[in-house]
């Protein structure tokens, strides 16, 4: 196919790339194809949300591809961005639970789930 012979001279052009097994344009083809498939279908998710049903506009396009480029390819989140952040967060303590908070229970001792007999019986 016609993506094949690109991708397969897209290889052949590039001065790092020595050598490649059979399986990598293989590789590269399911790739591409995946790829595509997934930003088209994301595209069409995002024209429906802008109320244009079944009519892809390059915006569309555009938009998701920033959006799989954005998660998909981008680099990791510092550890220290994510610390300020953690200690941020948690410098506000939390709130202080009421009193009657929540499903209020009965004793324990009128509980389904409490012991109800005695290991060793009493002498009496």
């Amino acid at each position: 196919p016609p993506t094949a012979r690109a991708i397969a001279l897209l290889l052949a052009s590039t001065p790092t790339v020595q050598d490649a097994q059979p399986g990598v344009l293989h590789q590269l083809l399911e790739f591409s194809h995946r790829y595509t498939t997934q930003v088209l279908s994301d595209a069409l998710v995002y024209s429906e949300f802008a109320g244009r049903s079944g009519k892809v506009e390059m915006d569309d396009v555009v938009l998701a591809v920033q959006a799989r480029v954005g998660w998909e390819f981008g680099g990791r989140i510092p550890k220290e961005y994510t610390l300020s952040l953690a200690s941020q967060t948690n410098s506000v303590p939390l709130p202080s639970v009421a009193e009657v908070f929540g499903v209020r229970l009965p004793p324990a001792s009128e509980t389904l789930t409490s012991v109800d007999f005695d290991l060793i019986p009493n002498k009496s």
